[in-house]
C-alpha cells in the first residue's frame, strides 16, 4: 500500500504543487511588473505620448504635444510628492527619507526586475523577498487606513500580492520554472559526489 502511494499519489501531488506555484509566480510577476514599469515611466517623465483627445478636437492648431508634456510633468511631480509625504503607520509626522524619489526608485526597480524574474522563474525566491518588503511598506503607508474592524485590508491588491510573495519566499517557484529545472539537473551530480563506494566483503 505504501509503495503504491509513493508510486502514484506523490508524483501527482508534486505536479499539483508545481502548477499552483506556477500560477502564484505568474500572477505575482504580472502584478509587480506593470506598476514597476509605470513607476519607471514616472521617474523618466514618460507619459507625454498619452492621448489628449480634447486638445485635438477643440483646437487643431494647438500645440498638443507641448500641452501633453506639461501635463505629464505635473502628474509625475504629484506622484513624487505623494511618495515623499506618505505617512508611515498613519502618523503624519512619520515619513520615509528621500523626499519620495528614493522610495519610488527602489520600488520601481524591485517591482520591475522582480516581476520579470518571477515571470521567467529565475531567482524567484530571491526576488520574492524584496517584493514582499515593498508590498509590506505599501500596506504600512498608502493602505494603512484599510486596517480596521471590517478587515478591509484583506481586499487590497497589495495585501493579496504580499501573501503570494510570502508563499514563493517560503516554498520557492516549484518545478515548473528555470530554478526548478536547474535544481533538478544539479541534483544527480550532487548525489553522485555524495555517494560513498560500497564496501566489498573480504
Amino acid at each position: 500500500m505504501v509503495q503504491w502511494l509513493r508510486a502514484h499519489l506523490v508524483p501527482h501531488r508534486m505536479w499539483a504543487i508545481s502548477l499552483v506555484l506556477l500560477a502564484v509566480r505568474l500572477t505575482l510577476g504580472v502584478g509587480l511588473l506593470e506598476p514597476g514599469k509605470a513607476k519607471l515611466y514616472t521617474l523618466a517623465d514618460r507619459c507625454a505620448e498619452d492621448p489628449l483627445p480634447d486638445c485635438e478636437r477643440d483646437d487643431a492648431q494647438a500645440n498638443c504635444a507641448a500641452l501633453r508634456a506639461t501635463q505629464c510633468q505635473a502628474i509625475n511631480h504629484d506622484k513624487l510628492a505623494a511618495y515623499g509625504t506618505a505617512p508611515l503607520f498613519g502618523h503624519a509626522g512619520w515619513q520615509l527619507p528621500g523626499g519620495g524619489k528614493l522610495q519610488l526608485t527602489l520600488a520601481a526597480l524591485i517591482e520591475a526586475l522582480g516581476g520579470l524574474a518571477l515571470l521567467l522563474g529565475v531567482g524567484a525566491r530571491l526576488a520574492a523577498v524584496p517584493a514582499a518588503g515593498v508590498l509590506a511598506l505599501a500596506m504600512a503607508t498608502s493602505n494603512w487606513a484599510t486596517f480596521n474592524w471590517n478587515l478591509t485590508f484583506t481586499q487590497t491588491p497589495a495585501f493579496l500580492y504580499l501573501l503570494l510573495a510570502l508563499v514563493l519566499a517560503a516554498f520557492g517557484p516549484g518545478g515548473l520554472s528555470v530554478d526548478g529545472l536547474w535544481t533538478r539537473g544539479a541534483a544527480p551530480g550532487k548525489a553522485a559526489k555524495s555517494a560513498k563506494p560500497a564496501k566489498t566483503k573480504k
